[in-house]
């Protein structure tokens, strides 16, 4: 009867210790879950720029993460819904699909992009050329949406305000002739059903590319809003 009782209690031993032992292979370290997280951040802020990020998870509510056995997924939905160089990402951890445990994990966003410095002293009026800025690659986390990017050289570029060297062109601050100005004639490229008409219309506002302003058709004698997609041209969705 001792022999059974002590085989039984091997055997306990046994099968605890491989349980242990599968439950080890499941446990996750914190930097194994902050690189998923911070790639999947990534991804996310792709819809709100086109800047190079670099994404860090500041803290975790752990070291190590013990899970369940089986496929482990990570899911993580932005708090903010919009860019912000500092935010909390709501992460949700699913084995084999079903829900396990949810917490919250602070972000640091850095975004890289090549911008306008300015390479000297500029006062304002001073027009913006190849002689006073340079392009740099530099962090414009909390300036993103308002830098001013390399190709508006091409236009004619006014300051608004005295820009001292090393500073970022910050287009706020600068005066940019328009894509289309007030009145002026306009190419009105309708767009419906994968049909495309053009026609001649006339602008009923100043505006750059990417602007939506209201224009009037000549021949149909009725006003439109449509995007700016290049030099005296708009798009109209009908």
């Amino acid at each position: 009867m001792k022999k059974i009782i002590n085989l039984t209690l091997i055997l306990i031993l046994i099968l605890a210790s491989s349980s242990l032992r599968a439950n080890a292979d499941n446990i996750m370290s914190d930097n194994e879950v902050k690189s998923i997280i911070s790639g999947q951040v990534s991804e996310q802020y792709k819809q709100y720029t086109d800047a190079q990020l670099k994404v860090e998870v500041v803290a975790l509510p752990f070291k190590n993460l013990s899970l369940p056995d089986g496929q482990v997924t990570f899911v993580t939905e932005s708090i903010a819904k919009k860019f912000m160089a500092r935010t909390l990402e709501k992460v949700t951890v699913y084995v084999n699909d079903k829900f396990v445990k949810t917490f919250n994990a602070p972000i640091l966003v850095k975004a890289y992009e090549d911008v306008l410095v300015a390479s000297c002293f500029i006062n304002i009026e001073k027009p913006l050329n190849s002689d006073n800025v340079v392009v740099k690659k530099l962090e414009i986390s909390n300036t993103l949406g308002y830098e001013l990017k390399p190709e508006s050289l091409n236009k004619e570029v006014l300051a608004k305000k005295a820009f001292r060297e090393g500073e970022i062109i910050d287009k706020r601050f600068v005066k940019l002739k328009p894509d289309i100005l007030r009145n002026a004639k306009v190419t009105a490229v309708f767009n419906t059903n994968n049909l495309t008409i053009s026609t001649e219309a006339a602008a009923l506002a100043n505006g750059m590319v990417g602007d939506n302003i209201c224009i009037v058709s000549k021949n149909y004698n009725k006003v439109y809003t449509g995007k700016i997609i290049g030099e005296n041209k708009v798009l109209v969705k009908i």
